[in-house]
């Protein structure tokens, strides 16, 4: 039989019955506060989660067609983490996402799912980016744009700034001030120049405040756009 942590699991209800056992009341409520979803949290720090996920990364007694998503973060979490790490190429990969994403009910999902993305290429990112960024469901939207941190290094993150959805739900607006507070470091003239002629205050406001929290940028240009914010 598979172990972790000395719980012998040999199916997905004796999974659950093993997060809700060593679940931690406290920190749920904690978890809960920042999950920002309807989903019951269970406590489970992601440490164990992930290292869970490594461990049933190849065990066949772990169906992803018997889990039971919708009401436990943490049985969300790692069924997502599971099907990402079966997959065996990026196009498997995005294939669940954009069929998966939508059910999705946290920020959370958005943002871990996207490390455990294999590499790929700017066109292929783009496709997705192209179908999700435009998606009805806030969560397929804010992982678009947390994919998109894969590539803010690249001059071809550039050519999406024309494509970034203004005035937006919280939870995507803040992945879009996340993409451009770090394309940033890389560009700071180009996103300077974007978010002087933006009309969205808010996501101006956010992707400022997240570059002046970064140790990467200098403090001549967190300056620089302190003005920009500043100005009526």
């Amino acid at each position: 039989m598979p172990e972790f942590s000395g719980f012998f699991c040999t199916n997905y209800i004796e999974l659950e019955n093993y997060l809700i056992s060593i679940s931690d009341k406290k920190f749920a409520n904690f978890s809960k506060s920042l999950s920002n979803s309807d989903y019951i949290s269970l406590g489970v720090k992601n440490p164990v989660l992930k290292s869970l996920i490594k461990e049933r990364k190849n065990d066949p007694e772990l169906k992803l067609e018997d889990f039971r998503c919708g009401k436990y973060l943490e049985v969300d979490f790692i069924f997502f983490g599971l099907a990402l790490s079966r997959a065996k190429t990026i196009e498997e990969q995005l294939d669940f996402i954009e069929r998966n994403m939508r059910n999705g009910k946290s920020w959370v999902l958005t943002d871990c799912s996207q490390t455990y993305l294999k590499k790929c290429d700017f066109n292929t990112f783009h496709s997705c980016f192209e179908k999700m960024s435009k998606s009805k469901y806030i969560y397929d939207r804010r992982f678009a744009y947390v994919f998109a941190l894969k590539f803010a290094k690249t001059h071809e993150i550039l050519g999406i700034f024309k494509e970034i959805s203004l005035k937006e739900e919280y939870m995507v607006m803040m992945a879009e001030a996340w993409l451009l507070a770090t394309v940033a470091i890389t560009f700071p003239d180009e996103v300077f120049s974007y978010l002087k002629h933006i009309d969205d205050v808010i996501l101006k406001r956010k992707t400022i405040s997240k570059m002046c929290d970064s140790y990467r940028i200098n403090e001549d240009i967190k300056k620089k756009f302190k003005e920009l914010r500043n100005k009526k």
